[in-house]
């Protein structure tokens, strides 16, 4: 869906309002937390004989865009995708030019302060910032520290950022604490080097992400036709809606995001069932982890698996252009096989524990599996 730009700029900010004031009516749901991947700034350009760089400076302007219009819908936490550590292997002079845009528009955040300070919006960089230069460590410190006392709202700016990487740093702080005899066991365990296991639980795990202190995200969007996470947020969106657009992020409009919302809102209920049973189902094995007979090795899979399963999983464009199951005839030979042999490993690797029986008869899991780990229509 794209609109008109001439209509909505006749309109003006009203006509959002209104439109948003009909989204968050009483009895509607409303995504706490929204994630963008915004892909397509580079054929945007390339479609408009652009420099690939003025394609991803139209993508900073429709980020400033996005975020307010989240904002007026009551969206209090926004996450984006700005620049992957995979984005490094792009040609020296492309990732020179992306930091120093970086540098610029992160500068430039400050000269558009109002909108921040108009909804209290806390800017958060966050990523590896160490692989990054040290001008662009200065600009993403200045904006952060300028809104830290922000509280309505969060953006953050995924920046020399993978979910690989972020889950590999907080279970090695995990790791690096002492052990204790907290109520931090669930249903996961964090091998050390040595046959010693001990609990960790999935607020313990939250609590040392980049993310700490944001809901987890409810509604997942990415632009310009991928239907791939390219690990983003893995953890976090492990309930999300995930809808992808086949409109590039620079043409993405506010009526593109309207008809995610309502896609978020018409699956609602059921995600939310989805997200008590995963919980009521992580409380019923942290019990049985506490009481010691479910072995460490079996509970670590667990926390393994959340990321896997979604990792792992083939989608492809349904006609309202939401995230919709690969059928067995959509999926690709390899796609298939790859789901096979994941089906493979993590029985084999099952079948000789004692506590198999606790992982496999996980309902989501269990259908996951048995359905190539596809996810079930909503």
């Amino acid at each position: 869906m794209v609109e008109s730009p001439r209509l909505w700029d006749r309109l003006g900010g009203w006509a959002r309002r209104a439109v948003a004031a009909v989204l968050a009516a009483p009895g509607r749901a409303v995504p706490h937390h929204i994630g963008f991947v915004m892909d397509g700034n580079r054929r945007f350009a390339q479609a408009h004989c652009m420099r690939k760089i003025d394609g991803h400076a139209h993508g900073y302007r429709r980020l400033i865009d996005a975020l307010e219009w989240c904002l007026e819908l009551g969206v209090r936490c926004v996450s984006v995708y700005a620049f992957s550590i995979d984005n490094y292997r792009r040609s020296g002079e492309e990732v020179s030019m992306l930091m120093a845009l970086a540098e610029d528009k992160l500068a430039h955040m400050l000269e558009e302060f109002d909108v921040l300070v108009r909804h209290g919006v806390q800017v958060r960089v966050i990523g590896d910032l160490s692989l990054a230069p040290v001008a662009v460590q200065v600009a993403a410190s200045r904006i952060m520290d300028a809104t830290a006392h922000h509280t309505r709202a969060v953006l953050n700016l995924c920046f020399s950022y993978t979910a690989s990487e972020e889950l590999h740093r907080a279970l090695d702080h995990l790791a690096a604490q002492p052990v204790s005899s907290s109520s931090d066991i669930s249903s996961s365990h964090v091998s050390s080097s040595s046959s010693r296991s001990r609990g960790v639980s999935a607020a313990a795990l939250d609590a040392h992400l980049y993310t700490a202190g944001c809901p987890p995200v409810d509604l997942l969007v990415r632009t310009s036709g991928e239907t791939r996470l390219s690990d983003f947020l893995l953890w976090q969106c492990r309930h999300a809606l995930l809808v992808f657009t086949s409109v590039l992020w620079p043409e993405f409009g506010f009526l593109d995001l309207v008809a995610a919302v309502l896609e978020f809102q018409r699956h609602a209920p059921h995600l939310q069932r989805l997200r008590e049973a995963a919980e009521l189902q992580a409380s019923t094995v942290s019990c049985t982890v506490a009481s010691g007979s479910v072995p460490g090795g079996a509970a670590e899979l667990l926390l393994q698996l959340q990321p896997v399963k979604w990792a792992a999983r083939r989608w492809q464009d349904s006609p309202c252009s939401v995230a919709s199951p690969a059928s067995p005839s959509s999926r690709s030979d390899d796609a298939a096989s790859e789901e096979e042999a994941l089906d493979t490993t993590l029985r084999a690797r099952l079948q000789h524990s004692e506590a198999a029986h606790v992982v496999l008869r996980q309902p989501e899991l269990e259908l996951e599996l048995a359905q190539g780990c596809s996810l079930k229509q909503c």
